[in-house]
This record gives C-alpha cells, structure tokens and sequence, in this order.
C-alpha cells in the first residue's frame, strides 16, 4: 500500500505537472494566437491603406492617362498646323521663287536688248564719226578749194582792176 501511496502521488504530481505545463503552453500558444492576431489586424489594416493608395495612384494614373491622351491629341493637332504651315509656306517660297525667276529672265531679256541697243549705238556713234571725219576732211579741202580759187578770183580781180586802171589811164591820156 505503501507503494502504491507513493505510486498515486507520484502520479498525482506528474498530472499536475503535466497539466501545470499544458496551461503555461497553453498560455503561450494563446499568447502567440493573440500576438498574431494583431499582427494580422495589423496587416490587415496595412493591406487597406495599401488598396486605398494602390486606388488612388490608379485613379491619379488614368487621370494621367486621360491628360496625356489630351496631350496627344493636342501635339497631334499642333503637329498638323505645322506641317500645313510648312507646306504652305513651302509653295509660297516656290511660288515667289518661280516669280523671281520669271523677273529675272525679263530681266536679262531687257539686258540683252539694252546691250544690243548699245553695241548698234556705238556701231552708230562709229559710223557717224567716221562719216564726220570724211565730211570734215571733204570740207577741210573744199575749204582749200574755194581758198585757192578766192586766192584765184582775187588775183584775177586784182588783174582785171590794174587793166580797167590801165584802161583808165589809157583812155584819158588818149582823149
């Protein structure tokens, strides 16, 4: 009896600590279960800042999204002006280009005629020089001509004088 006194203490003892030691785990797990309650509250809490943020820069990247498409449409727009613009002025430059050059060969056209008209003028001025210098030359020994021939007609009216003289003189020494 003795022994099995000392068996059933023993084996109340063990129970004890057995049980004793269930409830400090116990304890611990439902601490750990708590603490990690928390944490997934925690996260939880975490996950919807993080959804809420997540659907804000969503909202703000279609907000972008819409804006740049507007950017786009605005640059595809002003990209269009431009190449009309260019274009257009492009033919202006062409246009003014063909106008200048339609000038320019009016231009030479006239140039040629004025030269043309030069060189037949000077040919001209040549001709009438050379017809000056003859007609002075023709005058210069018509000039001699009548010269001589008043030098002549002088001579023979100072003849005919000194004979009409004579003829004076004769008449009145004779009558």
């Amino acid at each position: 009896t003795r022994n099995e006194l000392s068996f059933s203490c023993e084996g109340d003892s063990v129970t004890s600590m057995g049980s004793h030691s269930l409830e400090e785990e116990n304890h611990s797990i439902q601490k750990k279960y708590e603490d990690l309650k928390r944490q997934l509250e925690k996260m939880e809490f975490q996950n919807e800042e993080l959804a809420c943020q997540l659907k804000k820069e969503d909202e703000n990247l279609q907000c972008s999204k819409l804006q740049l498409k507007e950017k786009i449409a605005e640059y595809n727009g002003l990209t269009r002006q431009l190449e009309s613009a260019l274009e257009e002025g492009r033919k202006m430059i062409a246009e003014e280009l063909e106008k200048m050059s339609h000038k320019e060969q009016a231009l030479q056209a006239k140039i040629l005629v004025l030269e043309t008209e030069v060189r037949e003028g000077q040919e001209e001025k040549k001709q009438l020089l050379c017809v000056c210098h003859r007609n002075e030359k023709h005058h210069e020994v018509c000039l001699k001509e009548l010269e001589n021939n008043l030098q002549k007609s002088e001579n023979t009216n100072h003849s005919i004088q000194n004979y009409v003289q004579f003829l004076k003189a004769s008449y009145v020494t004779m009558f």
